[in-house]
């Protein structure tokens, strides 16, 4: 990595990590318009007083999706809606971007917003950072660069430019195999975990080679996101941790297999985003509804480090075990080849029955 790559990586992680502690960072699109941003979950977070801040109206932005659910009836093209926030309470703004549609006013005005306008960037800066994807912007009046990286500097908040967003928004992060190691499992004795290096130096995926998994002509694969709750507690809210064990029991039985586990909980929200849709499910909502009411689309996924890992793997040609037509239509498009789809039917529970009925009927899962 060169010296100007880590810089840029450095500033990253500081920026999301400032987010993540409730701080603002600055933001600047094309333009060199400039503003500052924090994520609206943390309005009610008490920072040091910053004066000149009080002199801009802050305004409230959201991703398309919260807005359908907000206001159903209102319809754009446009990805990201703001709206003055001097009218609202700190514990309004949490509220609204927590899904609560009631604290939203009534007479309020949503202002479509254009694609990376500095209220999209703001948006998709503190979604990347896993927090919801709602943020306060206070837009600066100048756009006089030596201005902003003064103010900036005054107050010790990191600045991103534009192209720092496109890059980290893209997801175009690379991998590599870092590590090999034995690991037998309880359902698969005869297995070993590959770990793979992510350039962004974040997510930590990794591939579970069962028996002769690399060598078979067409191995049975896996492709499986990360679900602590399922995985690893036992959750009966989902079916994860059952499929994610009848796969490695029906590898070790073939002698062959691969599961590639990616780090994208919650359908790549997060595990406390996760958590806030489970409450939400608590109240009344779907799963589906309860991502769209915290900003979310449907599923965050995208399939292409899963493809990645397969074609560092050496396996262009798979038996893909999976309900989601998604995943095999995707890893197709990326070059792996999937010649037979199984399904992976599961008994349902009480308390995963719903669950199950919206997999069928809104994300298109192949179910009995």
């Amino acid at each position: 990595m060169t010296n100007i790559s880590q810089n840029i990586s450095t500033k990253i992680d500081a920026s999301l990590a400032a987010l993540r502690r409730g701080s603002m960072v600055m933001i600047r699109d094309q333009k060199q318009q400039a503003g500052f941003v924090k994520a609206a979950e943390f309005a009610d977070f008490e920072l040091p007083k910053f004066p000149y801040l009080d002199r801009i109206t802050p305004t409230l932005c959201f991703t398309k999706k919260h807005v359908e659910f907000l206001r159903p009836n209102m319809t754009s093209e446009r990805p990201v809606f703001s709206l003055p926030a001097n009218m609202l309470s700190q514990a309004q703004i949490v509220g609204i971007s927590i899904g609560e549609s009631q604290l939203l006013p009534k007479n309020a005005t949503l202002l479509p917003e254009h694609k990376n306008s500095l209220a999209d960037l703001a948006v998709r800066t503190v979604k990347f950072a896993k927090l919801l994807p709602s943020a306060l912007l206070y837009r600066l009046p100048s756009s006089e660069s030596y201005e902003q990286e003064r103010l900036s500097s005054n107050y010790q908040f990191p600045i991103l430019e534009f192209a720092d967003i496109c890059n980290f928004s893209s997801n175009e992060a690379f991998l590599t195999i870092s590590i090999t190691a034995d690991l037998p499992l309880k359902r698969a004795p005869k297995s070993k975990i590959i770990m793979f290096r992510n350039s962004n130096g974040k997510e930590e995926h990794f591939a579970i080679v069962v028996g002769e998994g690399l060598s078979a002509k067409e191995p049975l694969v896996r492709v499986h996101s990360q679900c602590l709750t399922g995985d690893v507690l036992g959750s009966l809210k989902c079916d994860c941790g059952d499929q994610l064990e009848t796969a490695l029991s029906m590898m070790s039985e073939g002698g062959n297999g691969v599961v590639i586990y990616l780090a994208q909980e919650g359908r790549d929200i997060g595990l406390l985003n996760k958590i806030r849709a489970y409450a939400l499910q608590d109240a009344g909502l779907d799963t589906v509804e309860a991502n769209h009411s915290l900003g979310f689309e449907t599923d965050e996924r995208g399939f292409k480090t899963a493809a990645e890992m397969l074609s560092l793997l050496g396996l262009n040609q798979i038996k893909l075990l999976t309900n989601n037509p998604d995943k095999v239509k995707q890893l197709n498009a990326y070059g792996i080849f999937v010649t037979q789809r199984l399904p992976l039917h599961l008994p349902t529970n009480n308390h995963n029955q719903n669950y199950m009925k919206i997999k069928k009927e809104k994300t298109g899962h192949l179910l009995k």
